[in-house]
């Protein structure tokens, strides 16, 4: 008798569910969790029941607001008005998404601004992974956002950086990869640094395990703990290929690296980029007279100089060379200067040491190991504030206010 009932009023039937969230009433339409129904009979002509009435018939009951979702204009109307894009952004998402009954986009807006998300994030995240719409809001984002929440994260900051960590499961991926990362990193606020520069690679290829496997290569090598979390977090360099990991280990420690120095974890960084990588800089190098074995030297000195752009090695010898005349095996000698910014290190130091010669105030020019050694407190009290009676703009040029 209900079967029929139902069937012979669907088209007038209101379908409602109330689904709280965060203690939040949210009006649905589609909850497909919903294993209840309630309905009252108010008087004849009026029946109010959940969408389980499904259950008992096919008939469709009144259209929801998405039953028109195949049309994208419809679309792209819902991601202007209810997420913020602009057109020209709704077009070109509207293109990797179709909304169906079972969807609740409404309700994934919903939850995201209950948790704290401003509109612009809530654009953005959109934006880059749009099938976050698609996602069931009560069984697969909120526990996420609660794990996030519990851990300091508030929901906003990992997920905006890069939304793909809303798509991996949370008991298989993100709890584990979380565990191993507190095991290296010690609080939730390191392994949140750490992923807001890595979640692409950490969730989306799982390399927790791999990470693990490369840390405990440099534990056995004798790497400090404390190099190893302040390495981490500065350059994430350790959650590439293992093998790969373990063969840049082996040539380190062949080239003489101490794993008691924090030169060794910068050469194994080194040593990871990939082969055509490190050959473009060898290129670049040679092209300033520097042979094999010179670069090797370099690179023993000071592993950093294979790290630079090819854009920074060929404007830094530039400078050196040219502009300042020193020939290009001294700079060989002291590669380290490579890791000082030439715009607000080498050339106001080198401008400094340009002007006491021309000045007669010091007999020859410094040598580029010494120009990059010093820290900037003792370069100053060494070679700028003893000469400002005789050279006033000294300052000025040290601080990059005055090019000279």
């Amino acid at each position: 008798m209900f079967r029929s009932l139902f069937c012979r009023l669907g088209a007038n039937l209101r379908r409602t569910t109330a689904t709280t969230i965060n203690g939040g009433s949210f009006s649905s339409s589609s909850s497909t969790e919903t294993r209840y129904f309630l309905f009252t009979l108010q008087n004849p002509d009026v029946l109010v029941i959940n969408r389980a009435s499904s259950m008992f018939c096919s008939c469709s009951a009144t259209s929801n607001s998405f039953s028109s979702s195949s049309d994208s204009s419809f679309v792209v109307s819902f991601l202007i008005n209810s997420c913020g894009l602009s057109e020209s952004e709704s077009l070109t998402v509207s293109k990797k998404i179709k909304f169906n009954p079972k969807y609740q986009p409404d309700l994934v807006v919903k939850l995201f601004q209950k948790y704290g998300f401003p509109k612009p994030q809530i654009s953005k995240l959109i934006t880059r992974r749009p099938v976050c719409l698609l996602s069931n809001p009560l069984k697969t984002l909120k526990p996420k956002l609660d794990f996030f929440k519990s851990r300091g994260l508030h929901g906003i900051e990992l997920i905006v950086t890069d939304p793909i960590v809303l798509t991996w499961s949370l008991k298989d991926t993100i709890i584990p990869t979380f565990d191993i990362l507190k095991s290296i990193l010690r609080t939730d606020r390191n392994i949140i640094e750490f992923l807001k520069r890595t979640v692409s690679q950490m969730f989306s290829r799982n390399l927790a395990k791999t990470l693990v496997v490369n840390l405990e290569r440099l534990r056995y090598e004798g790497v400090p703990q404390s190099y190893i979390s302040k390495y981490l977090l500065e350059r994430p360099i350790y959650i590439g290929d293992a093998d790969k990991f373990e063969e840049a280990v082996e040539k380190v420690k062949e080239m003489g690296f101490d794993p008691l120095k924090t030169t060794f974890l910068v050469a194994i960084e080194g040593l990871t980029v990939s082969e055509a990588s490190w050959y473009t800089k060898v290129d670049a190098y040679k092209r300033w007279g520097w042979s094999d074995n010179q670069i090797q030297k370099a690179f023993r000195q000071s592993p950093r100089c294979m790290m630079y752009s090819v854009k920074k090695i060929t404007s830094v010898m530039d400078f050196l060379v040219n502009e300042m005349g020193y020939d290009s095996s001294s700079i060989e000698e002291a590669p380290m200067i490579l890791n000082n910014s030439l715009k607000e290190g080498i050339i106001p130091r080198c401008s400094v040491v340009r002007i006491l010669v021309s000045n007669g105030l010091i007999k020859e020019k410094l040598s580029p190991r010494v120009i990059s050694r010093m820290t900037d407190k003792s370069f100053s009290d060494k070679f700028v504030k003893p000469y400002e009676h005789e050279a006033p703009e000294l300052m000025m040029v040290f601080q990059g206010q005055l090019k000279r």
